[in-house]
């Protein structure tokens, strides 16, 4: 039995901690209303559409009570609390706690990946624990796979026992980067395959768009050091064929209201608010990301989808 503290009771963080819990571990849920905590006490999980979980010992929005003494801390929250996650961590969690982050996109504001974060806000290195997973099925105790990577092997294997011999079984990586940049870039790629099946563009297009856009994140993650192997596993081709394939995912979700000329909800943004910063470290960095960027001028500029189509299919002829 481990110690372990989920920052986050949202979807993804009240199913991990229903896993754990259902593993046996004693498990602490860091939230920020009281009202979120009774509920996950009770064993609901209220961003599941009250389903029922694997209550964790405790629930609490004292960050000092949930980090404590914990061996393991699951940074569970939206990409713009992150940060402030991390501060928490430094402030009151033991300095030898093993940290995860699971958030899939970049700093808003500086267009930092998770990685990044960490190295400038927690000052040591982290596991990233993500991979192809709908917080639902997780949490009825349906099968999934996520992978967990770490420049420190035993940080990466420490995370993936967690879960052993559950429902979710996690394999280790040492490319904590490339898992960074292909979990983010998914979201993108995702909203384009929305948009393509609203537009009623056939399955031929969406299978196109999802191979190239696992190109242009493949040269990308190349360019800021992660590894071409990644984008070929769990964390990359596994978690773009999930969201770019199921109304499941909020961001093919968001890309379907985009092409049927609807007013996407603010839940279904996290892919739109990511393009923008990849399209700015694309740019910077001089990698081509003709997809991503095209999401960008449609999401953040305004600009017409028919035009954008129009103009990646006339990209001048070169070699796959």
């Amino acid at each position: 039995m481990s110690k372990v503290t989920v920052i986050g009771g949202g979807s993804w963080g009240s199913a991990l901690a229903s896993v754990l819990a259902g593993q046996g571990h004693d498990v602490t849920i860091l939230v920020r209303r009281q009202e979120m905590a009774d509920a996950l006490m009770k064993g609901i999980s209220p961003r599941l559409n009250a389903m029922p979980i694997n209550a964790p010992r405790l629930a609490t929005t004292q960050a000092e009570e949930a980090l404590a003494n914990a061996e393991a801390v699951l940074v569970v929250v939206p990409v713009a609390a992150t940060i402030s996650a991390l501060t928490l961590i430094t402030q009151y969690a033991p300095s030898g706690a093993i940290v995860a982050l699971t958030a899939k996109g970049l700093d808003a504001e500086t267009g930092a990946l998770q990685t990044e974060l960490a190295d400038q806000h927690l000052g040591r290195d982290i596991v990233m624990l993500c991979g192809p997973s709908f917080a639902d099925e997780t949490a009825a105790g349906k099968p999934c796979c996520l992978v967990a990577a770490s420049k420190h092997d035993e940080y990466a294997q420490a995370i993936a026992s967690l879960f052993h011999a559950s429902t979710v079984r996690v394999y280790t990586s040492q490319d904590p980067i490339g898992v960074a940049v292909a979990s983010s870039a998914k979201n993108v790629i995702a909203i384009a395959a929305g948009i393509t099946s609203a537009l009623g563009l056939g399955d031929n297009a969406r299978a196109a768009l999802i191979v190239r856009g696992l190109a242009e994140t493949t040269r990308l993650a190349l360019a800021l050091g992660g590894q071409q192997q990644t984008l070929f596993g769990l964390a990359g081709m596994g978690d773009m064929i999930l969201t770019c394939t199921d109304t499941h995912s909020r961001n093919y979700s968001y890309g379907v209201a985009l092409g049927s000329g609807q007013a996407p909800g603010i839940a279904l943004a996290e892919g739109a608010r990511t393009a923008a910063s990849l399209a700015r470290r694309a740019e910077m960095m001089g990698v081509e990301t003709p997809i991503i960027s095209a999401i960008h001028r449609v999401v953040n500029d305004g600009a017409d989808i028919k035009l954008e189509i129009q103009a990646l299919l006339a990209r001048p002829v070169d070699q796959e």
